[in-house]
């Protein structure tokens, strides 16, 4: 810029000693544009510089996310959750976005009453189930929702519904690019928001239960033929992992009485399947699947000992769903 000023400087004096012959109103303008590039003199390596400082400040704080995620792991979860849960909202409020404000209320008002539920002391024994089966219902829905999203974005890069441009006209737009970028933001945004709470759910059941710590030893001992998730007695039927990871039908075994009742029957009298582990220890089904699958956790809520997720796959369909929430859970 600093060169161009000059050119435009000897330009102006050509002018005045009669060198040039241009008129007073190209001159004015020469001399707004000598006076413009003067002032940004040595613009283009301050951008530079900034350029760099602000790729460098990006990089480096994803250091520092990811040391701060390693050695304060809750705190970080909880800021992070909190401020994907509020932030947005905000910014709909202040665009008017009064769909997504509504749909985000909707969730809030539901989600509030799960958490209100998963963290009372004592913790009821059927709290556990409603808690994975409210955020099951979620990751579903936003399961369905992001799919359709995504059909739709995928018929526009494919040609359908594309509107014909007409010659002279403003270009015209496709309703399908605004419906397919709705339904995937509102697929992924409410599927990650229900997998950021359900792990702080199932950290606050399993700690009031007392047979989980995240380090140590537990504050409960857990006797036989008790589900260390929900509390209560197991089942007559239960089904067992083999050797090559692979769940096993429920088989019945003599039912034990606990608590004076037959195990694992609910309070309409149903009897519900168990799981046994590799370990030993014994499980609902639903409680074993929504604690693994739903609850983000990969081993034994009491002895820690690893668990092979791949048992709970019976169908492709359990593996598609499976690689959704790994998705969900790496954004």
């Amino acid at each position: 810029m600093e060169q161009e000023a000059q050119r435009i400087d000897r330009i102006i004096q050509d002018a005045h000693d009669g060198r040039v012959n241009i008129s007073e109103y190209q001159i004015h303008n020469l001399e707004r544009q000598a006076e413009y590039f003067h002032e940004h003199a040595g613009h283009e390596s301050a951008h530079g510089k900034m350029t760099l400082i602000i790729v460098g400040s990006l990089i480096a704080f994803q250091f520092v996310l990811l040391w701060w995620k390693k050695h304060y792991y809750r705190s970080f979860q909880a800021t992070t959750t909190i401020g994907l849960w509020l932030v947005p909202f905000a910014f709909a409020v202040y665009g008017k976005m009064n769909q997504f404000a509504s749909f985000w209320l909707l969730f809030s008002i539901l989600n509030s009453w799960i958490i209100f539920k998963s963290t009372r002391k004592p913790l009821h024994h059927m709290t556990p189930k409603l808690v994975y089966r409210w955020y099951w219902l979620i990751y579903q829905i936003s399961y369905v929702v992001g799919i359709i999203g995504y059909c739709c974005m995928f018929l526009i890069f494919m040609g359908f519904g594309v509107p014909e441009q007409t010659e002279g006209e403003p270009p015209k737009s496709s309703p399908f690019i605004s419906w397919g970028l709705t339904f995937l933001s509102y697929g992924v945004y409410f599927g990650v928001l229900g997998r950021d709470f359900v792990e702080f759910c199932t950290e606050s059941m399993a700690a009031t239960l007392g047979y989980y710590t995240k380090d140590g030893f537990p504050r409960k001992h857990l006797r036989g033929n008790i589900c260390a998730i929900c509390g209560i007695s197991v089942s007559n039927a239960i089904s067992t992992i083999d050797a090559h990871g692979h769940l096993q039908p429920p088989v019945a075994v003599q039912p034990s009485l606990v608590h004076g009742g037959v195990g694992g029957a609910g309070v309409d009298g149903a009897v519900e399947s168990s799981t046994k582990l590799n370990c030993g220890h014994e499980f609902h089904e639903e409680c074993i699947r929504g604690w693994c699958l739903i609850g983000k956790k990969d081993m034994c809520p009491y002895c820690k000992e690893k668990v092979d997720l791949r048992a709970f796959k019976s169908n492709p369909w359990d593996t598609t769903q499976q690689l959704y929430l790994n998705l969900l859970d790496a954004l």
